[in-house]
């Protein structure tokens, strides 16, 4: 997001980014001269480079258009997101909800729950507050409304995992102005009490935001953005990062203007009077809450996130870059530099987002990052990721690269102009995102959900609009990115959404993946997707002991294919969501896998043998597969 200032904090940030190797550029910096032109980006795959010469000839897979039938309102997925007035006064009205897949009940498929906010910022004292929304799924994607939990709050992030080792998913909320753990009991969500999530009262009286009660100007509660649960310090409970975005008085938020008297400044946007921030207000720190295991936390930021520097977190995910056996988290800030914090074992995060040149662009630009998912699109074994960014900047791909002395990370290397994402995103602004193979070709996909935060956009000039459609790109390895268009009227590719967060998960049964989509003041979206047949793919579902899931890592071994094909367990992510836990694998025209290899977070690891794709698999950590189902 921007304003007027922009400019003057972005110059801050140039010395640091121009020491900085492999970082992606911006607008200034040319593609080199082997590059093939932007405008072939969206052409074919003929503006392919050379595969490698060391993969044997396999199969060729089916390679079709992928689409997703929009089908929310005909399968009573009813929900509709509340986010402040139509012409977005302030930013808090502008950033919209998450969503996210979880089983409810234990009946094996993906229930939906929706973060919800409100129609106004005076409804933050005047009360009453939005609860959750709770959707179940009957397995076919037909969805029936439930009851909330019973919460009052402008919800934004959601992530879903196991929180008091009972096998059962359980919830954590953030808001602006709250944070609260809700643990599963018969098929329902109900809030934990003392759940240590937000400060005691005498320490931080503001923080909590009560909806509806009195409250004196002068005082920005806590805004939660995003959260990423991972099992950090290796203790077997599920920890948690919360991104906290900038600190915004519910009483006395500032109206287009920053400032006062001479010193006053127009919050503008391409010289269109917008909402103010981020630039100009305060960024809030971001939190480590330790996990103890019985679905409570306590703060351990002080000494888990050490030299923290304040950002605008917008969205988090945990991964592990560098494969250690831990986890990881890139934050993507908004409007201040991106960190990547690296885990040294013991849950002690340190920011190397500088070093490794993901932090800022190499011109010294600070991008405002949107969203983050990861993936391996070079299928070499080493973790890429994805940051989807404010118009006028592109979606970034950052591609893992071997360290010669070991497994320690290299500087990442800047993807976004080789494969051909600056032209093809630049005009989009971009939050949800995903890196999934879903058309089980063996290759992944790069799904963003777009829409601009400022109403202003659809005024002549602004080179962009309020309301963009969804977009699909293949990024088959060696090649351009090659978009996927919509196929029909009843496309979710086709219709301009204006979208926010989005999660992925199987949600008819049927082993392809499908999309929930969050849009700005609107219906949420259901995309529903079919592939070929002819392709073959994998579903795998984890279950383990004491040390859970989270972070376990499944690699699919083909003897004919010496490229890596692995996925690890971590679904939060994308713009404050957090998609179902099952892993996809696509193995394009082969009907068969000679093995399967497993490292769980425990530290075991794990051979199975080969067998027949199309199954969805359940694999219990030391039993091996204990049931599998032929995909229809």
């Amino acid at each position: 997001m921007s304003m007027r200032a922009r400019s003057n904090a972005l110059s801050a940030c140039a010395a640091l980014a121009l020491a900085v190797a492999g970082a992606c550029g911006g607008e200034s910096p040319k593609p080199p001269p082997t590059t093939p032109p932007a405008g072939a980006a969206l052409a074919s795959p003929s503006a392919a480079m050379p595969a490698p010469a060391s993969r044997p000839a396999l199969p060729e897979p089916v390679r079709k258009p992928i689409d997703f039938t929009e089908s929310a309102a005909g399968r009573g997925l009813d929900y509709v997101n509340r986010s402040g007035a139509p012409d977005k006064p302030t930013i808090l009205e502008a950033n919209g909800a998450g969503v996210a897949l979880l089983d409810l009940g234990g009946d094996g498929d993906f229930d939906a729950v929706f973060a919800q906010g409100l129609d106004s910022l005076a409804r933050v004292r005047s009360g009453p507050g939005a609860d959750l929304e709770v959707f179940a799924n009957d397995g076919r994607a037909r969805f029936a409304r439930q009851a909330g939990p019973g919460l009052s709050g402008w919800w934004t992030g959601l992530a879903s995992g196991d929180l008091d080792g009972d096998g059962s998913a359980d919830l954590v909320a953030g808001a602006y102005g709250d944070l609260v753990a809700l643990v599963q009991r018969d098929g329902t969500l109900t809030r934990r009490a003392a759940d240590g999530l937000m400060p005691d009262p005498a320490q931080a009286p503001h923080a909590r935001l009560v909806i509806g009660a009195a409250r004196e100007p002068g005082h920005a509660p806590w805004w939660t953005s995003s959260l990423a649960l991972a099992d950090f310090d290796l203790d077997g409970a599920l920890d948690l990062y919360a991104g906290h975005y900038l600190e915004l008085d519910p009483v006395a938020p500032p109206l287009s203007v920053l400032g006062d008297g001479p010193l006053q400044v127009p919050c503008e946007w391409k010289g269109l009077r917008v909402f103010c921030g981020p630039l100009g207000l305060v960024p809030q720190p971001d939190r480590v809450l330790r996990g103890r295991g019985d679905g409570s936390f306590e703060d351990v930021t002080a000494q888990r996130l050490p030299n923290h520097s304040a950002g605008y977190a917008l969205a988090v995910g945990a991964f592990d870059l560098d494969d250690d056996g831990d986890a990881d988290v890139v934050v993507a800030n908004d409007s201040s530099p991106n960190l990547l914090l690296v885990n040294d074992g013991r849950g002690v995060l340190v920011d190397r987002a500088a070093e490794l040149g993901v932090a800022v662009s190499t011109e010294g630009q600070v991008y405002a990052g949107m969203g983050v998912a990861f993936g391996d699109h070079d299928r070499d074994g080493r973790a890429d990721f994805s940051v989807t960014n404010f118009s006028d900047q592109p979606t970034q791909l950052y591609g893992g690269r071997a360290q010669k002395s070991g497994s320690a990370l290299a500087p990442y290397a800047c993807l976004t102009w080789k494969v051909g994402l600056n032209a093809a995103t630049r005009r989009l602004l971009s939050w949800g995102v995903h890196l999934e193979d879903f058309d089980a070709d063996g290759a992944l996909e790069l799904f963003t959900a777009n829409g601009h935060v400022y109403p202003q956009a659809d005024e002549p000039g602004t080179d962009t609009s309020y309301a963009q459609s969804p977009t699909l790109w293949s990024l088959r390895p060696g090649e351009r990115v090659l978009a996927h268009t919509a196929q029909s009227e009843g496309s979710l590719l086709a219709t301009a959404l204006g979208a926010r967060g989005s999660a992925l998960g199987d949600l008819d049964g049927d082993g392809w993946l499908d999309l929930v989509l969050t849009r700005i003041d609107a219906p949420a979206s259901l995309g529903l997707y079919a592939g070929s047949r002819a392709n073959h793919r994998l579903c795998v579902r984890l279950s383990a002991g004491t040390r859970g899931t989270f972070g376990a890592r499944v690699r699919v071994l083909v003897d004919a294919d010496p490229s890596v094909n692995e996925r690890q367990l971590h679904p939060c992510g994308s713009y404050q969501s957090c998609s179902a836990p099952e892993l996809f694998f696509g193995l394009g025209a082969l009907a068969r896998y000679d093995a399967l290899e497993l490292r769980w977070p425990s530290g075991r690891v794990e051979r199975l043998g080969g067998g027949a794709a199309d199954r969805r698999l359940w694999i219990e950590e030391g039993r091996g597969i204990v049931r599998e189902e032929p995909l229809p």
